[in-house]
């Protein structure tokens, strides 16, 4: 049997390493910090789901959240600025270099990186 990105990246407590640690740099920052209605909220749990799913993990994101629908909503209203846009996708990609994330996982999730943070832009744009 195959091993899954997922289960190379650490499984679930892996994608909440990830998660955490792209948010640790998120809320530190106060140029993204007009993205986020609640920095209370559960964004690091909800961001480790979707990672997991992401990555061939359990559909945990769509059973609990609505899957990709639900992703696509929730940036509609936050007007995301180029500045903004650039400075998530520094976080992500220092985030997968902090928590040390095998070669294969960046390799797989860098393309996305850029072309998720272009999408995510353009339908906070609604």
């Amino acid at each position: 049997m195959s091993t899954t990105l997922f289960e190379l990246a650490g499984g679930a407590e892996g994608m909440q390493r990830l998660a955490a640690t792209f948010y640790g740099y998120m809320f530190d920052d106060p140029l993204m910090l007009p993205l986020f209605r609640d920095p209370n909220e559960d964004h690091v749990g909800r961001m480790a789901l979707w990672l997991g799913e992401f990555f061939g993990g359990p559909m945990e994101h769509t059973k609990k959240r609505g899957g990709f629908y639900t992703t696509i909503v929730v940036h509609e209203p936050l007007n995301i600025s180029d500045a903004q846009r650039d400075r998530w996708i520094t976080y992500m990609l220092a985030a997968l270099e902090e928590t040390k994330m095998p070669e294969e996982v960046v390799a797989y999730f860098t393309p996305f990186i850029y072309s998720g943070a272009r999408a995510a832009q353009r339908h906070s744009r609604f």
